[in-house]
């Protein structure tokens, strides 16, 4: 069954470039487009919560490298 799946995508996708991994990438965002359809609000808190947590990552970095910068270290 893999090897008809993969002689099948070797007829709809040119493997010579990089983008046949953008389009097998884009098969696993078929369940995020309908998991945002039927599940707003949990997307919206899960997006929501990657933000905060993106956000305090980038401070926190930021805040050791500033420490370090002042003291030397």
């Amino acid at each position: 069954m893999i090897r008809a799946l993969l002689h099948s995508c070797d007829d709809l996708v040119n493997t010579n470039g990089a983008c046949w991994i953008l389009a097998l990438d884009s098969i696993l965002l078929i369940p995020l487009i309908f998991a945002v359809f039927f599940y707003p609000v949990a997307v919206l808190s899960g997006v929501a919560v990657v933000a905060v947590l993106t956000v305090a990552a980038i401070a926190v970095v930021r805040g050791v490298h500033t420490y370090r910068h002042r003291h030397g270290v």
